[in-house]
């Protein structure tokens, strides 16, 4: 027998949050999750509906009707959502492709804080093309972990009446407190040709649709059956490489093993045996034309699982991978730019209501090869992160984060706290954040501290920040990213942006001051970065104009480029920009800008253009180039970089996904092609090609073919 829950509209309450009751009927059947919402199930369930203007009206009744209808079944949650639309012929569908970026396609998005705890939750989404797209929300969107892949079904479909989609979320793959019987839930549709966001909970612009703390109510939630707990995925890869260079060849058949064992719905253990990365999509290049290094974002399904809960510090992503990451995932299995064998890895988390908890423990394996400068040899490594959370309020936290261990060899151990305090209700009805944390770093026998205070007021018309930043000369945390070291930083912000209530839907106006001075307060940066105008249309379309202002102070002689040399100095110049985009809802939308002005001591000019061409759902095109004209006393050069983007979607299982990029830094081409078939969620296959050319004169080259091959069979019991 199947329990049905009937979604009640029932009175708001709690600061006008609508709630849901849940009422249990006993039938024979399970939907079939196609698109097409015509089982007699459905018919029986009284819809969701209500939902509410966030843009461009706020808080006039959604244009078009949504109604949503729920289904528990003995181990899945079944979701039923029809998307009502007076101009079917209007509705964009884009993209097919599994977790594809969703901005120019008609979507909804649901949020489950299955919890109940208002900071952290589960996210799904699906297009009219049927995309499918989930996530994992901590502390209210402070972590956005949208690369985890959840298993899960979903199909949809657009007649003449609008588009329609059914979902089906198995129990296991949601964590949730067995002892309630409430969820945190909100809705929010997005009918792109109109540029129009509605929502269920809190349609407002100054409440982020990810804080759980403003969703709804689904009550009388029925006690649930994640069975056994026990996920296992072996996969097997094949991988092939020649170096055209030396014309030698390797080949390597492998297997390996990953599992999940669930505790309790709160508390998991995860381990990966002779873990692999081959589908793994490659970075974007990038052009460093700055002192300093550069952030890249993870992208290893392992260490994203569940990221949130390591997640350390305040809630702004202004902040993050900037100035002080103490753990970086991506320093795990990498040195000097090649891959590491990671021979086992397993990590523990638990989430309550009142704490999160995660381990994460490492080994890696010893790495030996040759370079320009001789032999380099790595030893066997065994790597740990710790990361305990408690929550104060409804909102705000404290915690610890250690870790120990080095990838790059020998010793090295992180130790810090942080405090975060969040709240809404602030002058009546908005935020503030208040966050601090410190951390004391050992490295190679060398041990020294961090510092980070600041405060903000995050709110649609008004955002004001102010922040605080120090930075020790021998800070260097193992298993962080700190890209500048010894400096103190006070950096603020105020942006001004009203809403007129016209064909334009908002206006933008910002001023950004940043100082960096050494330790003893000597000044080392200056920057100044002020939004002259910026206005956003209701088409979607945008335009701005900015200035920045700053001042460098080089201590000593930086090499640009290998034959151009900035001698030491104090340089101050002035750059202007301008950008303007149309709406990702074209078929053919646009980003160009240019940035011109003085550059330590000479000029620069950068330009960027950003073509994407929607062929047809799931064919898309997308072409980007960059170029910097950089000229100096010292010498004159370019920069150049150009990534072209094929994808094709045969359907929302199977995705070809064809990137090109050239750029003038290493003088060659890469060619990254994967094809992504799904059997059934958990059982996918991954063929993935990559090829190199390298300049010889005014040719290229063939360098290096890989192929690899990888498929995945998940076991669930």
């Amino acid at each position: 027998m199947i329990s049905i829950s009937l979604l009640l509209c029932a009175a708001l309450a709690n600061q006008d949050l609508p709630s849901h009751a849940a009422v249990s009927l006993g039938i024979d059947e399970e939907p079939s999750i196609d698109g097409v919402i015509d089982e007699p199930l459905w018919e029986r369930i009284e819809p969701l509906t209500g939902l509410k203007q966030v843009l461009p009206d706020n808080g006039a009744p959604a244009s078009e009707r949504t109604e949503v209808r729920f289904c528990f079944g003995p181990n899945e949650l079944f979701i039923a959502v029809s998307c009502f639309d007076s101009e079917p012929l209007g509705i964009r569908e884009v993209n097919m492709a599994r977790d594809a970026g969703l901005y120019a396609d008609d979507r909804f998005e649901l949020l489950f804080d299955t919890f109940n705890d208002d900071r952290n939750a589960f996210w799904f989404q699906m297009s009219a093309a049927g995309s499918r797209g989930d996530a994992l929300i901590t502390k209210n969107g402070s972590s956005f972990n949208k690369p985890w892949n959840g298993l899960w079904r979903g199909r949809s479909k657009v007649t003449d009446e609008g588009w329609f989609a059914e979902l089906a979320i198995p129990y296991a793959t949601l964590n949730f407190n067995p002892t309630s019987s409430e969820w945190g839930f909100n809705i929010r549709r997005f009918i792109r040709r109109k540029e129009e966001e509605a929502r269920w909970a809190t349609p407002s612009t100054n409440i982020y649709f990810f804080s759980s703390l403003h969703a709804g109510a689904l009550i009388d939630v029925p006690t649930l059956d994640q069975g056994m707990g026990l996920d296992i995925l072996p996969f097997l890869t094949a991988n092939g490489e020649r170096d055209r260079t030396t014309s030698e060849t390797d080949t390597n058949l492998d297997a390996g093993l990953d599992l999940l064992y669930r505790f309790s719905p709160s508390t998991k253990l995860s381990a990966s045996l002779n873990t692999d990365f081959a589908e793994t999509e490659v970075d974007d290049r990038r052009i460093n034309l700055t002192r300093f290094p550069l952030y890249y974002q993870e992208k290893r399904d392992f260490f994203l699982e569940d990221s949130g809960v390591f997640f350390f510090g305040p809630s702004s992503g202004r902040r993050r991978g900037s100035d002080v990451t103490p753990f970086f995932s991506r320093k795990i299995g990498l040195f000097n730019s090649r891959e590491v064998p990671l021979e086992v890895a397993a990590r523990f988390t638990t989430q309550t209501n009142e704490y999160s908890l995660g381990l994460l423990d490492v080994q890696a394996g010893a790495l030996s090869y040759e370079d320009d400068d001789g032999p380099v040899s790595l030893g066997a490594q065994n790597l740990f992160v710790g990361r305990f959370s408690r929550n104060i309020g409804d909102q705000s936290d404290v915690g610890l984060l250690w870790t120990h261990g080095n990838p790059d060899g020998g010793d090295g151990a992180t130790l810090g706290a942080d405090v975060n305090y969040r709240t809404d209700s602030f002058l009546g009805d908005k935020n503030l954040r208040v966050s601090a944390f410190g951390l004391t770093a050992e490295n190679q026998e060398e041990t020294d501290e961090a510092y980070y205070a600041s405060v903000s007021y995050p709110n649609d018309i008004v955002d004001l920040s102010l922040s605080y930043t120090e930075i020790g000369e021998d800070f260097d945390p193992a298993l962080g990213f700190v890209p500048r070291r010894g400096i103190k930083k006070v950096s603020a912000g105020f942006d001004y942006s009203p809403r007129p209530h016209t064909n334009i839907r908002q206006l933008g106006f910002g001023l950004h001051p940043t100082i960096y001075t050494d330790l003893d307060g000597n000044t080392e940066s200056e920057r100044l970065h002020a939004t002259l105008f910026r206005v956003e249309w209701e088409s979607g379309d945008s335009f701005d104009i900015d200035v920045k202002q700053q001042r460098e102070i080089l201590s000593e002689d930086w090499n640009i480029q290998d034959d151009v040399l900035i001698p030491v100095g104090d340089y101050e110049y002035t750059r202007w920009g301008v950008e303007y985009e149309t709406s990702s809802a074209r078929p053919l939308s646009l980003e160009t800008g240019v940035d011109l002005g003085e550059f330590y001591g000479g000029d620069r000019v950068d330009y960027d253009i950003e073509l994407d061409w929607k062929l047809s759902p799931g064919r898309q095109l997308g072409l980007e180039y960059e170029r910097n004209e950089i000229d100096l006393d010292a010498g004159a050069f370019d920069v150049n970089l150009i990534r072209l983007r094929a994808d094709i979607q045969l359907s929302p299982d199977t995705s070809w996904f064809n990137f090109v990029q050239y750029d003038d830094e290493s003088e060659g081409v890469g060619f990254n092609s994967r094809l992504w078939h799904i059997f059934e969620p958990g059982r996918e296959l991954f063929i993935v090609l990559n090829q190199s050319w390298t300049t010889i004169g005014d040719r290229f080259a063939p360098e290096r073919t890989g192929l690899a091959l990888k498929f995945g069979y998940t076991l669930r019991f």
